[in-house]
């Protein structure tokens, strides 16, 4: 059982593939163990897709405040503890926002954490383990780009704000 040694597991930090403006369209692995993050990193990597390891679920959470395409988790990781404290780290995101978490499940898919998760969550896709490769790449790549279109509108969120501030500001220097 994983859930007793999740925070037991090697303390060091992950590595970050990628350059500070590209946090955003990460994707964050919580490994249960180094095989587990060196076997992921090694198949998607060479693929494009920018891995970040998380070594510790507080690790995870920190990094999802900093900026992420998406989460990948076991389902030994969905705990309920777990599942509440992301879900307060995702509740504080901005209303646009809404960050795929995809869920190693074990066969069967059915268990009480998937289901907690999923409830609890909201986007969450479950994938039964053994996955094969090309449908974890699909599912990564389809949720890292919803998440692209989420800072599309983002962007539009905020050009919008701007018009309007000018909008405002045009409106009040023809009136003095």
């Amino acid at each position: 059982d994983l859930r007793g040694a999740w925070n037991a597991r090697e303390g060091r930090r992950g590595r970050v593939t990628v350059d500070a403006p590209g946090r955003d369209r990460r994707l964050l692995f919580l490994a249960a163990t180094s095989k587990d993050a060196a076997t992921t990193e090694a198949m998607l990597s060479p693929l494009g897709i920018h891995l970040h390891v998380c070594r510790m679920f507080e690790d995870l959470l920190q990094e999802v405040k900093r900026g992420a395409g998406a989460i990948l988790l076991p389902e030994e990781a969905a705990s309920t503890a777990h599942n509440a404290a992301l879900r307060a780290v995702l509740a504080s995101q901005p209303p646009w926002s809404d960050l795929p978490v995809l869920i190693l499940t074990r066969p069967g898919a059915d268990s009480a954490e998937s289901g907690e998760a999923v409830r609890m969550l909201g986007n969450v896709t479950l994938l039964e383990r053994p996955v094969r490769l090309s449908t974890l790449v699909t599912v990564v790549r389809t949720a890292l780009r919803a998440r692209e279109r989420q800072y599309q509108i983002r962007e539009h969120l905020a050009e919008r704000t701007r018009a309007e501030e000018s909008l405002r500001l045009a409106d009040r220097r023809k009136d003095e």
